[in-house]
């Protein structure tokens, strides 16, 4: 029974606000094709998992979660009694009982320490401003007119002047130094809020950023990606070097392995993002799995790649950027993906009957501008889905769909 409980519990605890970065993209890309500009800080914690005061966490799941009984008494074990201690050269340090904090690399950790802050939502809604909390990651947003800029400032102040003095109560302590605050909209606009540079956070003065990392995605100003594509490249020949000096002891499938997990994943994480960049910039993530490529089956820097790509079964950039987005598609209209994403899709209701050729379809909204409309996920997901052939979007499964889509892409790609 208690078991029962507790995983209905950490159900519950899946629904409390995590990071989206393809959400506040998709909220940036929208304002800037109406015209808004947004303003996007990113609060950072000192110790953040090190200082969760015990007896706080144990009463907010008990009052604000109704964790009751054996349920409660699991985490009150869980929690108390651990002791700490140092080792240095065979020198064994006092055992040090841990009066705060939760034990860090643990799966619990982080639900924990989300259901600590769960009370902080409340602080930010109150200010009318959209946030996203993960673990001790706090980012907060808000878009508003270049007229009303001044206005849009003193909010996000206020804003996280609540937020400092709550977490002063809870035992918390949030790092002004390392805070980091960026406006984001059309580099026309952008020039129009030359004279305001900076906010106060409490006595501390934060200078605007012109680029930040958010959960290891690099984002500028102008969402043109530069930055992140950059770091990628940087990121993917410095692996690549590495696995080319020891590739002559190395089977295929050794490289093939080191290849997907240092190369591969890195082009993979978050890709939806880059959907609607231009050509040449993709080119150049392109460039790095054709290198790959002809590293893995050992091949000369001018053979021709498209075959290899064939034979290792890797879909190119676009492909996969395409199969990213459609396949959170296909999650959103099942319900299995998060309701932020859901409710930016809308059926499109044939105007005659249900055999009509738009039948499945969904609505395509009407953008201004091609660099930031176009690339929001409620214009980028539509149109790709509604691409795709019936077969693949009647897919009765997720694996069957993500199957069908494969298939679908490798021939459109390698066989048009």
């Amino acid at each position: 029974m208690a078991g029962q409980r507790f995983a209905d519990y950490a159900k519950w605890a899946k629904m409390l606000p995590i990071p989206r970065i393809r959400q506040f993209r998709e909220f940036r890309t929208t304002a800037c094709d109406s015209g808004s500009v947004s303003l996007l800080a990113l609060l950072d914690l000192s110790a953040a998992f090190d200082t969760l005061d015990h007896d706080i966490l144990l009463a907010r799941l008990n009052t604000t979660f109704g964790i009751t009984g054996t349920a409660l008494g699991w985490f009150c074990s869980y929690l108390t009694g651990r002791t700490q201690a140092v080792v240095i050269q065979n020198k064994h340090s006092e055992d040090t009982i841990l009066k705060y904090g939760v034990p860090q690399g643990s799966v619990l950790g982080p639900v924990l320490f989300t259901m600590y802050m769960q009370p902080l939502s409340k602080v930010i809604k109150h200010h009318n401003v959209l946030y996203h909390m993960f673990a001790d990651d706090t980012q907060l947003q808000k878009s508003a007119h270049t007229k009303q800029f001044t206005e849009l400032v003193q909010s996000i102040e206020s804003c996280s002047d609540s937020i400092k003095q709550w977490m002063t109560v809870n035992k918390l302590k949030m790092n002004d130094d390392k805070t980091e605050i960026m406006p984001v909209g059309k580099q026309s606009k952008l020039k129009l809020l030359s004279e305001t540079s900076s906010l106060t956070l409490s006595d501390t003065t934060v200078t605007f950023s012109t680029k930040v990392k958010n959960l290891g995605v690099h984002l500028d100003s102008n969402l043109s990606m530069d930055a992140h594509i950059n770091s990628l490249c940087r990121t993917a020949f410095l692996e690549m070097r590495r696995i080319s000096q020891i590739r002559h002891l190395l089977s295929l499938d050794a490289t093939k392995t080191l290849v997907s997990a240092f190369i591969l994943s890195r082009l993979d994480y978050c890709n939806s993002l880059l959907a609607g960049l231009p050509d040449a910039k993709l080119d150049r993530l392109q460039r790095i799995m054709n290198n790959a490529a002809r590293l893995v089956l050992r091949k000369r820097k001018r053979d021709h790649v498209t075959p290899l790509l064939m034979t290792l079964h890797w879909l190119p950039i676009k492909a996969r950027i395409t199969y990213k987005i459609a396949t959170l598609c296909y999650r959103s209209l099942q319900d299995s993906a998060p309701s932020y994403l859901s409710s930016l899709l809308k059926p499109h209701v044939p105007t005659r009957n249900l055999r009509s050729a738009d039948a499945g379809h969904l609505v395509v909204p009407r953008v201004k501008l091609n660099a930031f409309g176009k690339r929001a996920f409620t214009y980028t997901a539509p149109s790709i889905w509604n691409s795709l052939p019936m077969s693949v979007r009647l897919s009765t499964s997720l694996p069957s769909f993500k199957s069908s889509l494969k298939t679908h892409l490798f021939r459109e790609y390698f066989n048009p």
